[in-house]
C-alpha cells in the first residue's frame, strides 16, 4: 500500500529470509534509519522479540488493534489518509521511540 503512495517501504518478507534473526534485521534497520512498521502486538509481550527491538534502538510504531478489524481496501484508505501524519510523526522523534498508532492517526509512545 506504501509503495502505491511513492513511499520508499519494503515488506521484510521481500528483503529478507525468515530465517533471519530479528537481532540482525533490526540492526540493519537501524543502520538506515529505517521506521519498524507493524501490526504484531505479540512482538510487545514475547520478551526476546521486546529485547531486541529495543536494544537495536529502532523506530517502531504498531497499527492499534483497528488495523486487524479492517478489510484491505479500508486499511488502504486508512493508511493514505493518516500516512503523512505518522511520516511526520517518526521524522520528529529520537531513534529508539515506539508508539502505537491509533485509529484517528494519533501516536502514543510506550517503551518496550
Amino acid at each position: 500500500m506504501l509503495a502505491a503512495l511513492e513511499v520508499e517501504a519494503v515488506s521484510l518478507r521481500d528483503e529478507y529470509p525468515e530465517s533471519v534473526p530479528d537481532d540482525v534485521f533490526l540492526e540493519l534497520l537501524r543502520q538506515n534509519h529505517d521506521v519498524y512498521v507493524t501490526y504484531d502486538h505479540r512482538q510487545r509481550t514475547r520478551e526476546a522479540e521486546a529485547r531486541a527491538i529495543r536494544e537495536a534502538k529502532v523506530t517502531a510504531i504498531w497499527f492499534g488493534p483497528f488495523w486487524g478489524k479492517k478489510d484491505f481496501w479500508q486499511q488502504a484508505k486508512w493508511l493514505v489518509n493518516r500516512w503523512e501524519q505518522i511520516d511526520a510523526f517518526t521524522r520528529n522523534v529520537v531513534p529508539g521511540t515506539c508508539a502505537e498508532i491509533r485509529e484517528g492517526g494519533k501516536a502514543m509512545l510506550f517503551k518496550l
